[in-house]
């Protein structure tokens, strides 16, 4: 039986992957059948990539045995793991998909070496002297970027186990006090129209589920990538900070109301991330004689912002789709099929806000914008993106105060 790639398209870590490499690697999966009580055996888990497709089966290992259903968020995430692989038993028919582990590293490389061509980007001499910079430094693995804080890296890494449980997620998110606030808080405000208040961070993780906790936990710690010790870009960097806060918290708001495949805790670390390729840009600027002139330095985020943005996402090992988002931010009228993408949440996010101050407004009508058809929201019309914002605006203003906004 072929493999059909809408089985793979969000599976965990296989989404990184372009539709195009997906099927690549597709090419060479393997469908694997078991009977009710049959078992596989998880050992060689460092050889393959292992997902259950149909059925429902029991994974034993010596310290206990994990259920899982597929269709299950858990089932889109691998069976086995290098640490605790275990094995896999039946408890009815079931299909397993197996893929080599080592051809999707290999694809996933090509991938990210691909991303990083720019060779066609108009740039100064100053912007060519930067950007030389940050590729030498990524050569050498010297790369200057922002860290990623160790609550955000430690939960994306924990998210990848196939074992990770919900109490253990609780037990990572703690570690940060401001991120286990917003985690409770975000929580009890989903759950506002009647159910109980989460009154423990277990029960908020549980409330919220693994995916919505994983992305909301990266982009409350993500938060302070936005600060800067350097008094000359302090400002820009400020407003850099509000316009990432406002396009996160209208991107997942657009998620919830008119892109329900997307997932809205995603969608606000896409809104977040999206410019994210001005932070090293504002931290060199005085290195690279950029300080003093508006002008030039508001050329050089234009410019060097989706490949340093890219490169940030990928030495973070951040999916995939994040690049998509930076490098399609502001290509207004991008074309993406008919159905929406995160993208799609960030061009109609920024569009649908007034122009950043201080920055050359370059955007097209609304009319002329593919987005906001993919959203549902043609005709896009001024009046009409004003009453969503009115109709939104509690939603919106309760994700910017959940980010610090």
């Amino acid at each position: 039986m072929p493999i059909l790639l809408e089985e793979i398209d969000d599976l965990i870590p296989i989404a990184e992957l372009s539709p195009e490499n997906r099927n690549r690697l597709a090419e060479k999966g393997q469908i694997v059948s078991l009977k009710p009580r049959q078992s596989l055996d998880g050992a060689g888990s460092d050889r393959w990539l292992i997902y259950l497709l149909d059925g429902q089966l029991a994974i034993k290992r010596p310290n206990g045995q994990e259920s899982i259903a597929s269709g299950t968020p858990r089932a889109k995430r691998p069976l086995f793991s290098d640490e605790r692989p275990g094995s896999a038993v039946a408890q009815s028919a079931c299909r397993l998909l197996r893929l080599d582990r080592r051809l999707f590293e290999i694809i996933l490389r090509e991938q990210r070496e691909g991303d990083y061509q720019v060779e066609d980007t108009p740039i100064s001499e100053e912007e060519g002297t930067l950007l030389a910079h940050i590729l030498r430094s990524l050569n050498s693995g010297n790369l200057e970027l922002p860290s990623m804080p160790e609550v955000a890296l430690r939960i994306r890494d924990a998210t990848l186990r196939p074992e990770i449980s919900l109490k253990d997620i609780a037990k990572i998110v703690q570690i940060d006090p401001a991120v286990a606030a917003g985690v409770l808080r975000a929580a009890n405000t989903a759950a506002r129209h009647g159910a109980q208040p989460a009154t423990t961070l277990p029960d908020a993780v549980v409330r919220l589920g693994l995916e919505t906790t994983r992305s909301l936990a990266i982009s409350l710690a993500l938060t302070t990538v936005f600060h800067t010790k350097q008094a000359a870009v302090r400002q820009r960097m400020h407003a850099l900070w509000e316009h990432s806060v406002h396009v996160s918290a209208l991107c997942q708001t657009l998620a919830e109301r008119c892109a329900p495949a997307l997932e809205p805790s995603h969608a606000m670390l896409a809104g977040l991330l999206h410019d994210i390729g001005a932070i090293p840009i504002l931290q060199h600027a005085e290195r690279y004689g950029l300080l003093g002139d508006a002008e030039r330095l508001e050329s050089a985020i234009v410019n060097l912002r989706v490949p340093v943005g890219m490169l940030i996402v990928d030495h973070w090992q951040l999916n995939s789709d994040l690049q998509a988002v930076i490098q399609c931010a502001e290509d207004w009228k991008r074309g993406s099929g008919s159905e929406p993408d995160y993208a799609d949440l960030v061009v109609a996010a920024q569009l649908m806000l007034p122009a950043q101050q201080g920055v050359r407004d370059t955007r097209p009508p609304l009319d002329e914008v593919p987005a906001f058809a993919r959203l549902g929201l043609a005709p896009s019309t001024p009046e009409r993106m004003r009453e969503f914002l009115d109709d939104a605006q509690q939603d919106i203003d309760e994700i910017k105060h959940l980010l610090g906004g």
